[in-house]
């Protein structure tokens, strides 16, 4: 197992390669704050297959998010949609994920094609006479300690300690331990652990 530090390291020397991908898309963003450089980067950093690819994303993601710690690891084929997205230490996201608008709290599972969306209401189809192209996104939060099962989709604020199960469609904020289960997800209380006496 790399330390913390060691990985600070090999993520540091990263930037050398991604420097250009991530000071342009920094730039652009405070500048202009168009997310498109970023956008492009993100998605062909994805595109790298094995370890060095995690840390040329981890090394990108270092500079260009709001947050970002040196043991972020980010599957192939995933990506953050946004730099306002912040990640804590020791998230790890799976292959074929997308990350919204989203401050992951410590020690998040993200699974495999886990969907992580700006709110449930990114197009307000009443507002006719707005562009198509506005866009309302919503900061989800994601508390400590969570897991995101395969193929999740997660719309709402969920609070730590807490367990998606796989394919389920988060919709409304999840309190914290417990599990959500179905589309749309109900809510169940995780149940202690009881030591059963002699």
């Amino acid at each position: 197992m790399i330390s913390y530090k060691l990985k600070a390291v090999v993520v540091w020397l990263m930037h050398l390669l991604t420097w250009p991908l991530s000071f342009s898309s920094w730039l652009v963003y405070k500048l202009f704050g168009s997310e498109e450089v970023f956008g492009f980067s993100a998605k062909l950093l994805s595109l790298v297959p094995g370890r060095i690819g995690q840390y040329l994303r981890t090394s990108f993601y270092c500079v260009t998010l709001k947050e970002c710690k040196y043991d972020l690891v980010v599957g192939f084929c995933s990506f953050f949609a946004h730099p306002t997205a912040s990640a804590g230490r020791g998230v790890v996201i799976g292959c074929f994920s997308i990350i919204g608008s989203a401050e992951l709290g410590n020690h998040i599972y993200v699974s495999s094609r886990v969907s992580i969306m700006g709110g449930k209401n990114q197009h307000d189809m009443e507002k006719k006479e707005e562009a198509p192209s506005q866009v309302n996104y919503e900061m989800i939060k994601i508390g400590d300690n969570t897991w995101l099962g395969e193929g999740s989709l997660v719309m709402a604020n969920i609070e730590g300690d807490s367990t998606v199960s796989p394919g389920s469609v988060v919709t409304k904020p999840m309190p914290a331990k417990t599990i959500a289960i179905g589309n749309p997800a109900r809510f169940l209380k995780k149940e202690s652990t009881v030591v059963p006496k002699k």
